[in-house]
């Protein structure tokens, strides 16, 4: 009897908390891994330890946050290796992503490659009970060119309920491959936006699962729900992994060189 074959499983990696330059150095360790091809793709979640202020990677920090305010309450500013506006990372979940263009079909382009991470995310995020939806359209600037936060902007790959974000990704890709990374807002605490962000923020353009879900789901159970979105989405089955003592070495390197702390 002839057996089945079955393609080749992909990589999971669940983080837990990191410093904002460890997160930033192994999501681009992986995407090295990737583009190289020693890796499959990886599917990496995290989160941050400080809170800390990420820019996207054509920003310049005096333009978008209160650099005295972070300086004086140690909330690390870091440079992003993707695009996409200004975000603090306090009470959510990281989810990273990142693929040879060959590996999938979708992925050969930046627009189907979004589209299709963020159908992956809707699905787990709909099986946690949230009826999100992708928003389908774009009513602001680039990000380069802008003075608001991550949250108070519209990009049709958003995922939203009742119009609010509650996901916000950016992506970077070169010619073999692309790296995709995004946040999952759990909870927000309003006085620290208020303080870190110059323009102000409209919070009724951002939702979190709070808002939506009480209590809020544990982490390990997000995490299960949105594996389970990409696993349906790809037919892919997902291997955990954890990276080697090299790749951590090698992720503190590229983060100095790639992603220098800005305060």
């Amino acid at each position: 009897m002839r057996e089945r074959s079955f393609p080749a499983p992909w990589y999971l990696v669940i983080s837990g908390q990191c410093s904002p330059w460890l997160n930033m150095g192994l999501d681009l360790v992986f995407w090295q891994n990737v583009r190289t091809g020693k890796s499959p793709p990886v599917l990496r979640f995290y989160s941050w330890q400080p809170p800390s202020v990420s820019l996207g990677y054509k920003q310049k920090a005096e333009r978008l946050i209160d650099v005295k305010f972070c300086h004086c309450y140690r909330i690390p500013v870091v440079q992003r290796p993707t695009g996409g506006s200004a975000l603090f990372h306090d009470l959510e979940l990281t989810y990273s992503f990142t693929a040879r263009k060959d590996d999938y079909p979708a992925f050969s382009g930046p627009v189907s490659s979004y589209l299709t991470i963020c159908q992956a995310l809707q699905r787990g995020l709909r099986k946690l009970g949230l009826s999100v939806e992708v928003r389908g359209f774009s009513d602001t600037v680039e990000p380069s060119f802008t003075r608001q936060s991550c949250f108070n902007l519209s990009s049709r790959h958003d995922l939203v309920i009742f119009g609010r974000k509650l996901v916000g990704s950016a992506q970077r890709r070169d010619k073999e491959s692309f790296l995709q990374h995004g946040s999952l807002l759990l909870a927000l605490r309003k006085n620290l936006w208020e303080k870190i962000f110059l323009e102000p923020v409209n919070f009724e353009k951002v939702a979190t699962v709070a808002d939506f879900l009480s209590p809020c789901p544990e982490e390990k159970k997000i995490i299960s729900c949105l594996l389970a979105g990409f696993q349906e989405i790809f037919h892919r089955r997902f291997s955990p992994t954890e990276p080697a003592k090299e790749e951590i070495q090698q992720a503190w390197h590229l983060a100095q060189t790639h992603c220098q702390p800005v305060i």
